[in-house]
């Protein structure tokens, strides 16, 4: 039986030098509660010692002061009542009796007390107590038993004059300072089970730390594995796509096919476009998502990026019929930013106005008020709802009745541009009323010149 002891033990100690997460465990379940569990012993029972030191102490001062009375004023009977009652008044925790004792012809009786009533009386002495006697050494005797489950001292002590011996017995109940004691200890274990219920969610909760860990670690390659995975796809898809495209072209311009032929070239190529886009949003994403897109930053007047977008797209709105507006001003307002990024999402933004405004007129506004640069892209169409807008700038979200009507979108154009947006160190926000319009606002610092 113990040699299969042994072997467990020593099985279950290999287990932990291989695996330092069980050695952890054990350290936390087991080795800090027993170091707190000796170190609270070992402090009560220091705790104890001193408290019944002192006790002593205490004890040993009160008989001094009686005897020292008795010896200069060993006839003045009422002020050494007196003395011995507040003296039990004062102590009135442990100290049960105090009272002065004289030897007569058959025992000891009582000559003064704390309880006068019990004067005359007469009073045994504890037979140890006579037996150890006394001497010019050792005049101070103490008796200390258990009487009924309290914890009890007899105190004795001589005191000779010119005139006689007298003899000062005290008695002691320690039952309301024990249970104080006892509650003292109660709390201590009670505060060490709480430690050591800690001390094992602990060890649970590092537990599941390693495993999340090792998890996310398991995870995060999968994610990179996946990400690589669809960068690649998604850089395949672009060259058969591209013939396509090209291929589409040349039917559309060859004369030998026929009007309905060509009609069908037309959705093919219009198809493959589509698909292109797509491919590059997904690219976008990837690159934004991995952190792999750099900045390159200069300083540059912003109203020049937003006259070269709005002149670019002033076609597009034209061809819906659409008026496109931007008023400079007069006044330079300095950004640092990459200005391809931020082309981006100025593109995004005033395509997504055009698309979804069937009449009147797109407008641009960029205001600099102290440091912050606003640029406002203000759109008369059919709005966007309090519900919808909460999803606007989700992945794959297409917002006010999109999904039912004949306009074309991967659904991350938004996504895309707030991202941008938040990594040219800027915001993106929008302020909609249905069968109004839109206004999306971008917010920038801008930069000092000084």
């Amino acid at each position: 039986m113990i040699s299969k002891l042994l072997l467990a033990l020593e099985k279950g100690i290999t287990v932990m030098r291989s695996n330092s997460r069980m050695l952890l465990v054990a350290i936390l379940v087991f080795v800090f509660p027993l170091l707190f569990t000796w170190l609270t012993h070992s402090f009560l029972a220091t705790a104890t010692t001193n408290i019944e030191t002192v006790d002593g102490k205490r004890l040993g001062a009160i008989h001094k002061a009686v005897s020292t009375v008795i010896s200069y004023n060993e006839t003045q009977s009422d002020f050494i009542n007196n003395l011995l009652r507040d003296l039990v008044a004062d102590n009135k925790q442990d100290l049960v009796t105090l009272r002065v004792l004289v030897e007569g012809e058959d025992g000891f009786e009582v000559l003064y007390a704390d309880d006068t009533s019990v004067i005359g009386a007469k009073q045994p002495i504890n037979q140890h107590v006579l037996n150890a006697g006394f001497t010019e050494e050792r005049d101070f005797n103490r008796f200390a038993f258990t009487f009924q489950g309290q914890r009890i001292w007899h105190g004795y002590t001589k005191v000779s004059t010119l005139k006689r011996d007298y003899y000062i017995f005290s008695e002691q109940n320690f039952t309301v300072i024990d249970g104080i004691m006892s509650n003292r200890q109660m709390q201590a274990y009670y505060g060490l089970t709480a430690i050591f219920v800690f001390l094992i969610a602990l060890a649970y909760w590092l537990n599941k730390q390693v495993d999340w860990h090792r998890k996310y670690v398991t995870l995060s390659a999968q994610l990179k594995e996946r990400d690589l995975f669809s960068n690649m796809i998604a850089h395949e898809f672009r060259a058969p796509l591209t013939a396509i495209k090209g291929y589409a072209s040349f039917l559309q311009d060859a004369k030998e096919i026929s009007d309905e032929e060509k009609r069908y070239v037309s959705i093919i190529r219009s198809q493959a476009e589509r698909l292109v886009l797509l491919v590059n949003d997904f690219l976008e994403v990837a690159r934004l998502q991995s952190g792999k897109m750099k900045l390159q930053n200069e300083t540059i007047d912003i109203r020049e990026i937003i006259i070269a977008v709005t002149e670019d797209l002033k076609i597009t709105a034209k061809e819906k019929g659409l008026e496109l507006k931007y008023n400079p001003g007069a006044v330079k307002i300095f950004i640092e930013t990459d200005k391809n990024r931020l082309t981006q999402a100025l593109i995004n933004i005033i395509n997504n106005a055009i698309k979804y405004t069937e009449k009147g007129q797109i407008e641009v506004s960029c205001t600099q008020k102290n440091d912050e640069i606003k640029i406002r892209v203000m759109d008369t169409g059919a709005g966007i709802s309090a519900e919808d807008q909460k999803k606007l700038f989700a992945p794959f979200e297409r917002v006010g009745g999109a999904e039912d009507s004949e306009k074309t979108g991967t659904g991350l154009g938004m996504y895309i541009t707030k991202k941008l947006v938040v990594l040219l160190e800027g915001s993106i926000s929008v302020e909609s009323i249905e069968g109004v319009g839109s206004h999306v606002v971008l917010n920038f610092k801008a930069k000092s010149l000084r």
